[in-house]
């Protein structure tokens, strides 16, 4: 077998796996791009049909839910080969963020991941800033958040210590979310660290709440924030790997068509990427940012 032959079958075998990888992501996408509902409820950030009744809405959130925590946490568990990533240790305590951690972290990491390998194929370089600068204003606005409720309740927890002769210090029993993750994007970090913010956050509400300096529905107020800010960044991921999965599919059509008439497809290269005149395929909204 020639050298050439040999590289030319490594570089298709690679091909293959990316797409396969943009298959897998798109899965993870799929329930996070139906339309959006009005219930309000930290634990159904997730959209479902508008004419269901509210008993079938918050169902179908919670089964939209549960699959996409599977969905997370089997991404989470994911060995990467040749890839550059930082292990990561995941602890979150409280439930309701662990929830959100698990079911939208791995696809904001695969999407940033994803944008860097095959990116270039489906969308020109100023849109790949355009989406990295709304990505980055959803993680900045994520990050910042959480660093204000940090700070906002270990203020108000020292304040209350410092009101009251005896202090009850409860604590978890257990962690609610406890796996190693192999980080692939530096905006991923972030989020990771964003997340045990919220989650520290969180801890000193329901401590003070044990001492009667906080209320239920303050601590509620806050995860409800988490996860909106979570799941609008997880939904503007979905529609990008859903874009992108899109063109890939009607590339392979359009090739496909092509080789029967034994000439390549108008609009696209050999390897599937786009030309750069073949504008109508660069300004598809699914990649909109606003």
């Amino acid at each position: 077998m020639t050298t050439a032959l040999t590289e030319t079958m490594q570089a298709s075998a690679q091909a293959r796996q990316v797409l396969e990888e943009l298959d897998e992501a798109a899965k993870l996408a799929q329930e996070a791009v139906a339309p959006h509902s009005g219930v309000r409820n930290a634990d159904a950030a997730e959209p479902a049909p508008a004419q269901a009744s509210e008993a079938d809405r918050i169902r179908l959130f919670i089964q939209r839910a549960a699959r996409q925590r599977n969905q997370g946490r089997e991404e989470m568990k994911r060995q990467y080969a040749a890839t550059m990533v930082v292990e990561r240790e995941l602890k979150i305590f409280d439930p309701h963020i662990a929830s959100s951690v698990t079911r939208f972290l791995a696809l904001t990491d695969k999407t940033l991941y994803l944008l860097g390998r095959i990116g270039g194929q489906y969308m020109t370089e100023a849109q790949i800033d355009k989406v990295r600068a709304s990505i980055q204003e959803r993680v900045t606005e994520y990050t910042n958040e959480g660093r204000h409720s940090l700070d906002a309740a270990a203020e108000l927890n020292r304040k209350g210590r410092d009101s009251r002769p005896m202090w009850i210090e409860p604590h978890y029993t257990g962690a609610a979310l406890d796996e190693n993750f192999q980080v692939k994007s530096r905006l991923t970090l972030a989020l990771v660290d964003a997340a045990k913010h919220w989650d520290e956050a969180i801890r000193l509400m329901s401590e003070m709440e044990f001492n009667a300096c906080a209320s239920e529905s303050q601590i509620g107020e806050m995860r409800i924030r988490e996860r909106r800010q979570f799941a609008g960044l997880n939904r503007l991921c979905a529609s990008v790997v859903m874009g992108m999965s899109r063109r890939s599919h009607a590339g392979t059509a359009r090739r496909s068509t092509s080789g029967a008439n034994g000439v390549e497809g108008e609009g696209s290269t050999a390897d599937g990427s786009f030309d750069a005149a073949d504008t109508s395929q660069k300004e598809n909204p699914d990649f909109a940012t606003t």
